[in-house]
């Protein structure tokens, strides 16, 4: 008897630590013409099925002024954004800037350099992402090249995309882990930088091909692990 009542202890004890272990990621989607809610919809199940991460989402769109369940983030560990030009409220703008504030990691696809009203996008892209977003090419094929031998390249194969960002000069914090390669012209398009201490990683590739891709989708789940300086992956 008190044998049992010992493993039923044992059983309820490790299950919320099995659950609190887990990765917890609140992403923020709002890019219409890159159509993050359906490369997220897909995305997101394929990091759950393959790693061990607990996701919500905040749903919206270009120009939308108050976003859905953002209140999740002030939980999160950290932040994925893929959104286009926002008109976020004051009171919502102050979640966001509180979590990197916190010095909580960011994870940054596509738009996510001119992701809310200009002002937040001075900060966040030119200082928290290190970026310098200065518009972008016509369509063609983008040759990526990876840089160097970065954790976040483990197990990163070749990828091609379909549009390429125009970077003007880089954060000196910023190392950068991925150029692209349109045959006329050649851009950063991966780079970590560091905040204050904080982790991020921005990558202007993202357009729906880009998700299709297996080794895409490995690069932004090595981030995520990255970013949050976890010492080694999981394999998915």
């Amino acid at each position: 008897m008190n044998t049992r009542f010992i493993l039923c202890l044992a059983v309820f004890a490790i299950a919320p630590l099995s659950d609190a272990a887990a990765l917890k990621i609140h992403f923020i989607s709002g890019a219409r013409e890159y159509k993050s809610e359906e490369s997220l919809k897909n995305f997101i199940p394929w990091l759950e099925k393959h790693y061990d991460v607990k996701c919500s989402v905040s749903w919206g769109h270009d120009g939308i002024k108050e976003l859905p369940d953002l209140n999740e983030l002030k939980e999160a560990d950290l932040l994925f954004v893929f959104s286009r030009r926002m008109k976020l409220v004051e009171s919502q703008m102050k979640i966001i800037r509180t979590h990197w504030v916190k010095g909580k990691p960011v994870v940054g696809v596509r738009t996510a350099s001119h992701a809310f009203q200009k002002a937040d996008n001075e900060v966040f892209d030119r200082q928290i992402m290190g970026g310098n977003y200065q518009g972008h090419f016509g369509d063609g094929p983008v040759k990526v090249t990876n840089s160097g031998k970065h954790p976040i390249l483990k197990g990163v194969g070749k990828i091609t995309s379909d549009k390429l960002y125009k970077a003007g000069p880089l954060a000196k914090s910023v190392t950068v882990l991925q150029q692209g390669d349109i045959g006329t012209d050649k851009h950063a398009v991966s780079w970590i930088n560091n905040w204050k201490g904080l982790r991020t990683f921005y990558t202007s590739l993202g357009v729906p091909k880009d998700f299709e891709n297996e080794n895409f989708r490995r690069m932004l789940a090595n981030a995520i692990f990255w970013t949050v300086e976890k010492k080694s992956f999981p394999e998915n």
